[in-house]
């Protein structure tokens, strides 16, 4: 030890430390722009102004999907950011006679991929580029147009379920425009079952604009989160849609029966036509509540993003007793706090040896349990009405 004449120091780190949220619905939007837009990029966009400087404007919104779900997102519900990937390419998607033609993008281009010589991104894949670039994580996968391909939606999933290996999402998936009655629906449903998936059915319109109802749902969902402080614990179900009418009106049997095979569809019961649904496209398969609710997934999604943002800074410190008291104290009292608010119903974190095997901890293994409970939403409201005779007595009175 040197030699010290004097009053020296030492600052010791505080036992909890801070914890910044991470979004909740933040949407990465794969599909077609104007000519001009920047073609397989991943742009940040804060308002409506801030997408048609980067990605121009058409009031064609049928053809090009980005506007489309600008002009929803940001003006019929007030939301920002999103971030938006135009992959229409007016030097690649040209016609016979050299023009540029939207129509030519197909579901590869959306897919995507990365170039094995360059290490370019295109498509879909540019997902992983959104953290690293913008520090934000994305709640909300969608590419309006083509979701209803088997190979976008899975590759969507695929995204939603593992995003950059640490996160995960939620896809909002459209069903084939020509997917109208309910068997038609159900029918191409069968083919997706993870709880990371929310098929949404039938089209919407605005005016005479036919939209597609992922983009209106995924607005609705960050504009419930948004009323919410940002935390995912309500379902946008029985929430009202800014549409005109669905491109098919359904009945409430119709309707629940869609709900009841795991799709989510428009309703109007007196006035206002209202989001309808709050099963992941798990259920009826999987009845987990974690799994099968949509607010109750997105939680556990928005949970797990979380925990990992803020506790990255500990990864590589000492493994002892500082370290497991700091991580347990930090978390119980973030956890409390959704608890006295309401976002869950309740939550503790452990640190049990029964977890952490003497072969894992000398491994640098560490583990902590979370029990919780997020609010499962009130799908069924019933009431029991029993007729009480003594009631007769009362006319004597």
């Amino acid at each position: 030890m040197a030699f010290n004449h004097g009053v020296y120091i030492q600052e010791q780190d505080t036992a909890v430390f801070g914890v910044r949220t991470v979004d909740s619905a933040l949407p990465f939007v794969v599909g077609k722009a104007p000519v001009g837009a920047p073609v397989n990029q991943a742009e940040l966009v804060f308002n409506f102004t801030d997408f048609v400087n980067k990605f121009g404007w058409s009031d064609d919104t049928e053809t090009y999907t980005l506007c489309e779900f600008a002009k929803v997102y940001f003006q019929f519900y007030g939301n920002a950011p999103a971030v938006f990937v135009n992959v229409f390419d007016p030097d690649v998607h040209v016609d016979d006679s050299g023009n540029p033609d939207p129509s030519l993008v197909t579901a590869a281009d959306v897919v995507g991929g990365v170039d094995s010589t360059t290490g370019a991104r295109t498509g879909l894949e540019l997902i992983e580029e959104v953290f690293p670039r913008f520090g934000k994580i994305v709640g909300t996968i969608l590419a309006p147009g083509f979701s209803h391909d088997s190979t976008v939606y899975n590759a969507m999933i695929a995204k939603a379920e593992n995003l950059s290996g640490h996160f995960k999402a939620m896809a909002y998936i459209d069903v084939p425009p020509d997917a109208q009655t309910p068997a038609d629906i159900v029918a191409f449903k069968s083919g997706i079952g993870s709880p990371h998936a929310y098929v949404v059915a039938p089209g919407v319109k605005y005016g005479d604009i036919v939209h597609h109802l992922s983009i209106h749902a995924a607005a609705l969902t960050a504009q419930v989160d948004a009323n919410n402080d940002g935390v995912p614990f309500e379902s946008p179900s029985n929430k009202e849609l800014r549409i005109s009418e669905p491109v098919k009106a359904f009945t409430i049997q119709e309707a629940n029966y869609l709900n009841e095979q795991g799709i989510a569809t428009v309703f109007k019961m007196f006035s206002g036509y209202k989001l309808w649904g709050n099963r992941t496209a798990a259920f009826p398969g999987n009845t987990d509540i974690k799994d099968s609710f949509l607010p109750n997934r997105r939680m556990a999604n928005w949970i797990e993003n979380n925990l990992v943002v803020n506790t990255w800074q500990k990864v590589d410190d000492p493994m002892n007793k500082r370290l497991v008291e700091s991580i347990v104290d930090t978390w119980n009292i973030a956890l409390g706090g959704l608890v006295g608010r309401g976002y869950l119903l309740g939550a503790k974190v452990y640190f049990l040896e029964d977890d952490n095997p003497l072969t894992d901890l000398a491994n640098g293994i560490i583990r902590f349990r979370i029990n919780y409970l997020a609010p499962p939403p009130a799908e069924d409201i019933e009431f029991i009405l029993v007729v009480d005779v003594n009631y007769f007595k009362n006319l004597f009175k």
